[in-house]
């Protein structure tokens, strides 16, 4: 019923909302960071699931293409589908939840080392028991490192991401070569097997013939010319002659 009643009230107020609203939050959308799904929704970090979904349901009735004639009005609705996905994906949101922890002590890390050098900052921090961090820390200034930080460290996360999977697919690429050139071997001594195995016959009719009454010669092939022998009775041929 709940649900319902939320419904109407978006429906209610998005028809009142003027084409201006709708095209600045077109460029809105179009302008975030593509590989942090909580700027899309411009959601805080620390956003529940309900949180993911109402503002889904909001901003995507703001930018539908059949309600916004902005000509981006499509890409920004599937940014927003798309952010939506991610942050309901349980690996997704746990992923993005570890690089944003990252960031966070990245950032502490950073502010300890700037208070080691400020005594009065220290003190305070330290009268406070913790108290002055966690304002920090829920304070627009903190909120905005924390946002250009995750940015940073998406980033580097992403970029290894497309060098591994680059290299992934080099090595498959190199081992799918290397494969089709053992295939190609394989084949070609096979054929060669294959065309031995067929002139058996062949061979072996031609060793018998061999044996029996010498080589025999194919069709067309020149023979070698046959060594005349001397005969005696012939005149022509020289016999040695004996001295006395």
């Amino acid at each position: 019923m709940a649900d319902m009643e939320d419904d109407l009230l978006l429906k209610g107020f998005f028809a009142e909302v003027g084409e201006v609203e709708r095209d600045n939050e077109v460029l809105r959308i179009m302008s975030c960071f593509k590989l942090n799904p909580f700027e899309h929704l411009n959601l805080p970090f620390n956003s529940a699931i309900d949180d993911v979904r109402k503002q889904y349901k909001k901003l995507s009735l703001m930018v539908h293409p059949d309600k916004c004639k902005h000509p981006q009005a499509n890409e920004a609705f599937q940014a927003l589908a798309k952010a939506q996905q991610l942050l309901l994906d349980p690996q997704e949101r746990e992923y993005l939840h570890g690089q944003i922890n990252s960031a966070k002590e990245e950032l502490r890390a950073k502010r300890k080392k700037q208070l080691k050098k400020d005594n009065a900052s220290k003190i305070k921090s330290l009268v406070d028991e913790g108290k002055y961090e966690q304002q920090f820390e829920a304070s627009e200034e903190f909120q905005q490192q924390l946002k250009l930080k995750v940015r940073e460290i998406l980033t580097e996360q992403e970029w290894r991401r497309r060098k591994m999977k680059m290299r992934i697919s080099e090595e498959e690429g190199r081992l799918k070569k290397d494969e089709e050139e053992s295939k190609e071997m394989w084949k070609r001594k096979r054929e060669h097997e294959e065309q031995w195995e067929g002139t058996r016959e062949n061979r072996v009719s031609s060793w018998r013939d061999f044996m029996k009454g010498g080589k025999k010669v194919k069709k067309g092939e020149i023979r070698p010319p046959k060594l005349k022998t001397e005969d005696p009775n012939k005149s022509y041929v020289q016999r040695p002659v004996k001295r006395g």
